[in-house]
């Protein structure tokens, strides 16, 4: 008798209830989106990196106020990536450049038991990639709506206490779900070369580029390539080709 095969089961679409209540995550933790009274925590944890790094200013405020990641939120539960693009489109013709990136901008945190928050991972729009394509030609408009197809990784950090039990993993992954549903083509990020990260990035599914090593990107048709310095190693995961 043959086998037989099961159907892998396909996991429903994230709704925005789903992202703002969160997901159980390692060592008793739930993964959710930032909230107002993360913000001095998640910013106390992101300066333990080294490398002085801290929520952007007007995204901390955006998630004080609960307008952050608003055009996210919109297009999710939705068929297709239509909601979202509309979303962002409004949000980019009516508020000021910084503020309307903050509304394409995702915070999530890990919070334990208590809901105090042990981890932080801000993705947010790909400022230098923008400003690239302003220098070489594109439109601010244009430029701008490179955020709704590239997310960098801005920050992420876990409390030295609760390292070791995948809650940076799990931060990494919720993350990708959401950007890969809103039809995200790249996250990239990069960290200093004395972190040793590559292991763990290459774990999670990222490419970990040399130091210094530059990356094309004809595969969103720009024509030039995006990197870090030479003490910085660059990670990237693209959405697989279809």
């Amino acid at each position: 008798m043959g086998k037989t095969t099961k159907k892998a089961r396909q996991a429903p679409p994230l709704s925005a209830d789903r992202v703002r209540t969160g997901w159980q995550g390692p060592a008793g933790t739930r993964i959710r989106l930032a909230r107002g009274q993360d913000v001095e925590a998640a910013n106390a944890l992101m300066a333990t990196t080294g490398d002085g790094v801290r929520i952007i200013p007007v995204l901390a405020a955006a998630i004080e106020d609960g307008s952050a990641s608003c055009a996210m939120l919109s297009g999710l539960g939705a068929a297709g990536t239509n909601a979202y693009h509309d979303a962002a489109a409004h949000t980019f013709t009516d508020r000021p450049m910084n503020e309307a990136m903050t509304t394409v901008s995702l915070t999530l945190v890990a919070a334990d038991e208590t809901d105090r928050t042990v981890g932080v991972l801000s993705a947010t729009a790909p400022g230098t990639l923008i400003d690239m394509a302003m220098n070489n030609g594109f439109t601010a408009d244009k430029a701008m709506a490179l955020s709704l197809f590239v997310a960098k990784v801005h920050g992420l950090a876990v409390a030295e206490h609760a390292r070791g039990q995948g809650i940076a993993a799990a931060l990494l992954k919720r993350t990708w779900q959401v950007h890969q549903q809103l039809g995200y083509m790249l996250l990239y990020g990069s960290y200093e070369t004395d972190r040793d990260l590559a292991a763990f990035y290459t774990r999670a599914g990222y490419t970990v580029h040399a130091p210094g090593e530059t990356f094309p990107l004809d595969r969103i048709a720009l024509p030039f390539r995006l990197g870090a310095g030479d003490d910085q190693c660059v990670f990237t995961r693209w959405r697989p080709r279809r």
